[in-house]
Order: structure tokens, then C-alpha cells, then sequence
């Protein structure tokens, strides 16, 4: 992972063990052991779906449908033992079974790097999508959040959601902190007063296979317009696809998705990182292994103008969510959460990459800031 050390930076026991580059490997341990304890809760979850006809989600019935002006089909779906699965125009986005590991991680470890880095708990965040209610529910179980902005395009999608899966939003949209609109979360951040600014950004929108229009709110443009919402210390994560082929291994792990975002961020943004987790019902075919999810996050860590090229010294920039072994719980205990799948040993282990694809997040990573240096050479020539 791109774990990067300020050299004042007064490191825990653990951090200073060692060099940046072998943090992921001797502070956070190997990946067979992350994989062994982030697998943990989720192999019950694979098993009992035996006995729930688990078959290509294409095959499940359907419980209810419906379509919208961005959606030709939205259906619910129910497997043997009444778990409900979304699936959009033939896609699956979520199971019942296990939305709430895609949700929390998703959440709550960009929440705790914001308050570990900022030394405070986030009270404003925007939302891209989300408009199911799931990722605004653990937003709201902070109670230092004082403002949730969610903007979704497809409010039938919300609606349906919460006739025929109401346990998604649980309630939160119609939580006095959530501003819900209905449109396009591009055209409203470039609408919003210049001084509005948010703690943390979530962007949790479909991936681009679903649609090319799609394409747009993954470019380092609209990231640029991200970084325009933030503050020195904000924090931005967004949902970077699937992981392919995971094993304990994890010599044959593919996220074609998170490199691409990898490099686009660190175009705009001094410091990135990139989490994993393993889903459960995330598989076309019962026999094969379910992909795992991942998640690309930056911070905005000093005022610095675009025009202005970056620092080549990678060991200058500290990582997002590098943070001590304690942080994750202290902030956990401070909020008072209950949760099902996230705690301090998830945060940690989610970070410890196979080897083979931290390498290639790291050259991506370096590929993007030299795009961002070479841009603004040219800016600089030209003036």
C-alpha cells in the first residue's frame, strides 16, 4: 500500500519497526493472515447459502419490479431463505446477506482516518449515490455528524428500496441530519457556494460496466471538482469495483477497476490509499469463490495549487489511513458504535494488500502524479 512517513512524524510502536515499503508486510502482518481474519465472519455468511439456492442471481425469482427513467429494470429478488438481492438492469448491487460489509467498510474506515488525521470526528460529509439508505444508515451512527448531504439521480430507486428492502435505510432517510436530493451529484457540487466544504466525501456510484455515462465520476476532472468541496485534512473514498480471483494466497487477485482509480486520484490529491474486504454472494456461480470489494481514498493535506508541481518524495506523504494500532477503537468506544463486520483489526487488515497488487497500486500511483507534474509544467511554460 502507499504508506508514507513524514520524517517528524512521531510514529507508534508499530510504524517504527520498520521502512514505509515493508510496513504492509511487518507491521500489518501477511496477507495470508489478513486474509484468514477478514474471512472470518464472512465464510458463516458462504456457508449457511448453501442451503439458500444460491444460483446465478439471474436464475432467482422475482419479487417485485420496476423501472425508471435511468433504469430499464430494478427488481427485487429472494433466494430460499428469504435474503433479497437489488439487482439494476442485470446487475446485482446488493444481498440482504451482506450488504453490511460492503456499507460499513465503505463508511466507517474513512470516518476513522478523518478523526485519527484531524484529531476530531467528522460533523459534515457528502454523499454520491446511496440513495438505498444503506451507506447514509452508518453515517448516522456517528453522533458528531451534524449534516449528511446524499444526491442520488434515480429516486425510484429509493423508493423501491424502501417498500421491498426497508432494513437498507433503516430509517435514516428520514433522519433530521439527511439532506436528500434527487439529482446530479456533478451539476450540484458545482452549483454549491464556493465556501461550502465537506469532511468527508463518499462516492458511491455504479461501476462504469453498468454504463458509459458512468465513466465521468471516475476522471480525475470531476476528483478536481471533489477537491474544490474540501478542506486541508478532508477525505475522500469511493467504491473502486470488485476484486477477481482472491485466494489466501492472493497471487492471482485482480482489481483492474482500483488500479485505474488509483492512478486518476493521485493526479489530483498528495495521498492515496486503497482498502479490501471479501463479500459473500458477490459470485455468478455457487461453486465459484465470491469477488472481493475494494476502496480508493484520498486526502487533501495541504493547501497546494494545481498549477504547482508535486513533490517527487513519495516518503514525504503520509498515507490516509495510516494511523496506530489503537485509533480505530478508540473512536469506535468514543462514538458508540455497534457494528457488525468493521473494527480495529479489519481496519488494519484491509490495508495489507498481496504483494503483487500493492506493486502495481504503487506504479499507478506514481504514473498519476507524474501526469499531475507534467500538467502543471506545461501550465507553468505557458504562463
Amino acid at each position: 500500500i502507499f504508506v508514507t512517513l513524514s520524517r517528524n512524524m512521531r510514529l507508534s510502536r508499530c510504524w517504527s519497526c520498520v521502512a514505509a515499503a515493508n510496513l504492509w508486510r511487518l507491521c500489518l502482518g501477511s496477507f495470508e493472515d489478513a486474509y484468514d481474519l477478514l474471512m472470518a465472519p464472512v465464510n458463516p455468511i458462504v456457508e449457511a447459502g448453501e442451503a439458500c439456492n444460491w444460483v446465478n442471481p439471474a436464475d432467482l425469482p422475482v419479487l417485485a419490479r420496476t423501472s425508471s427513467e435511468f433504469e430499464q429494470s430494478i427488481e427485487m429478488k429472494v433466494d430460499s431463505c428469504g435474503h433479497r438481492s437489488l439487482h439494476m438492469s442485470g446487475y446485482i448491487q446488493c444481498n440482504s446477506v451482506d450488504e453490511h460489509l460492503y456499507h460499513e467498510m465503505m463508511v466507517h474506515p474513512v470516518m476513522v482516518a478523518f478523526s485519527n488525521a484531524n484529531q476530531r470526528p467528522p460533523s459534515t460529509v457528502f454523499m454520491g449515490g446511496s440513495g438505498d439508505g444503506a451507506g447514509p444508515r452508518e453515517v448516522l451512527r456517528w453522533p458528531s455528524v451534524a449534516n449528511v448531504t446524499v444526491v442520488d439521480i434515480d429516486v425510484e430507486v429509493t423508493r423501491f428500496v424502501q417498500k421491498w428492502m426497508p432494513r437498507m435505510p433503516n430509517g435514516s432517510l428520514e433522519d433530521s441530519r439527511l439532506n436528500l436530493v434527487t439529482g446530479d451529484a456533478v451539476a450540484y457540487l458545482k452549483e454549491m457556494p464556493a465556501d461550502v466544504k465537506f469532511d468527508v466525501i463518499i462516492l458511491d456510484f455504479p461501476d462504469t460496466f453498468e454504463s458509459n455515462v458512468l465513466e465521468q465520476l471516475y476522471e480525475p476532472e470531476f476528483y478536481k471538482l471533489c477537491r474544490s468541496r474540501m478542506h486541508e485534512g478532508s477525505i475522500l473514498v469511493t467504491q473502486s469495483g470488485p476484486c477477481s480471483q482472491a485466494s489466501r494466497q492472493g497471487r492471482r487477485m485482480q482489481c483492474a477497476f482500483l488500479e485505474r482509480i488509483t492512478g486518476n486520484l493521485a493526479e489530483v490529491f498528495e495521498d492515496v490509499d486503497a482498502i479490501q474486504h471479501p463479500m459473500a454472494t458477490w459470485k455468478a456461480e455457487p461453486e465459484e469463490p465470491s469477488d472481493w470489494s475494494s476502496f480508493a481514498l484520498a486526502r487533501r493535506s495541504r493547501e497546494e495549487s494545481l498549477s504547482q508541481p508535486l513533490q517527487n518524495e513519495v516518503a514525504s506523504l503520509p498515507s490516509p489511513l495510516a494511523s496506530s494500532p489503537d485509533a480505530a477503537s478508540e473512536w469506535i468506544e468514543q462514538q458508540g458504535l455497534s457494528l457488525k463486520y468493521y473494527d480495529a483489526a479489519v481496519h488494519r487488515a484491509s490495508r495489507t494488500l498481496p504483494k503483487h497488487l500493492a506493486e502495481q497500486l504503487r506504479k499507478r500511483a506514481a504514473t498519476g502524479r507524474e501526469r499531475r507534474t507534467g500538467v502543471a509544467g506545461a501550465m507553468k511554460t505557458e504562463l
